[in-house]
């Protein structure tokens, strides 16, 4: 449940560009009121992260322990009922693509069989809508080698590497550099990739080809709970504002940019660009210059970036409470509010 304030992001961008495929797992080993309760949570969190997606997503409910349950005597199908799936399901926007009940453990069972076979349905049925053009092919075929185990490329390096293809260097030359940028915002959108561009510069903009390998390392050492060796308070204070040098410390080998862009792009954080908050935090934590590398040259706070991650504060009460005074004082704080109408807080907020 740590890691339950990552999830919002994570969804949100991962069907961003296209219709998704959920798989939502739930022990029928709970009681039924436990099962339909966390039913009820995770379509609920799924759907208020698809407000914006244009087709139905088909969603597919596994039960597990089946194996546990027949050996008490009960029918594993009549933990959930059918009709509370469809209701749940169609109130929801979603297409239930089927209820498989399961022992997980066993991965050739023809219970796993059925469930690669719903989901090769499911996904048929959504690639219909989704249309890639031989061009688009062969750009994303050509990343895909030239930058093989590299998980984030530069619209640069990309346009450098042109003259390993006859295809490739025609149209992906330094003198045609808004065809590679047409063609990486239709591989955005088609969700092959994600693309950050960069609103100056499109030879400064990021692809990222496989998200899932910095998500590892990025969404593990953020959001690691206490006790956990991976963990690492970036934060300081209560404010749970993030420096720059600090950030980049700890991720060494991601180029800062691509970091902070890809980082924005998933709303993990906001970089403050308030004159007047970043006042109020050169005021109230100082510390936030300080590294752990002593030789950093980023003494002044005015020379910083600072980054707000929302997903990181506390529950806790703050260590103090600002008590009033007579003349006027200012205080760093923040208010959380959802931006439209049917987005929700994660229940770390609540």
């Amino acid at each position: 449940q740590e890691y339950y304030a990552s999830h919002a992001a994570l969804i949100q961008n991962s069907i961003s560009s296209s219709t998704p495929l959920f798989i939502i797992v739930v022990s029928l080993c709970d009681s039924e009121e436990d099962i339909k309760q966390k039913l009820v949570y995770w379509i609920s969190l799924l759907a208020n992260q698809c407000v914006s997606v244009t087709a139905k997503p088909h969603v597919i409910i596994v039960g597990s322990h089946k194996d546990v349950v027949k050996s008490k005597g009960e029918d594993p199908k009549a933990k959930v009922s059918s009709e509370f799936l469809q209701k749940i399901c169609v109130s929801n926007g979603f297409v239930l693509s089927k209820f498989i009940s399961m022992d997980c453990r066993q991965s050739n069972s023809f219970d796993m069989v059925k469930l690669a076979e719903s989901m090769k349905e499911s996904c048929d049925a959504l690639r219909e809508e989704l249309v890639v053009t031989h061009r688009l092919h062969h750009l994303f075929t050509h990343l895909l080698e030239e930058f093989k185990d590299t998980p984030a490329v530069s619209v640069k390096q990309v346009l450098q590497s042109a003259s390993s293809s006859t295809f490739m260097r025609f149209r992906l030359s330094e003198h045609n550099p808004e065809y590679l940028h047409t063609s990486c915002v239709s591989l955005n959108d088609s969700g092959h990739i994600i693309y950050l561009k960069d609103g100056d510069d499109i030879s400064k903009s990021w692809i990222i080809l496989d998200q899932s390998a910095i998500l590892k390392d990025v969404n593990g050492l953020l959001f690691a709970p206490t006790g956990f060796k991976q963990h690492c308070d970036l934060a300081t204070g209560t404010t749970r504002i993030v420096p720059l040098s600090r950030l980049v410390a700890h991720f060494l080998h991601h180029d800062p940019d691509m970091l902070v862009q890809l980082l924005s792009h998933l709303e993990f954080c906001c970089e403050i660009l308030d004159h007047e908050v970043l006042q109020l935090v050169y005021q109230e934590l100082p510390s936030l210059s300080e590294i752990e590398d002593p030789s950093s040259e980023h003494e002044d706070p005015s020379s910083e970036h600072y980054f707000f991650f929302p997903g990181l504060i506390s529950a806790d009460t703050p260590n103090y409470v600002w008590e009033p005074k007579p003349c006027f004082s200012q205080f760093c704080g923040w208010m959380l509010q959802c931006c439209e109408a049917g987005h929700l807080l994660t229940s770390q907020f609540l």
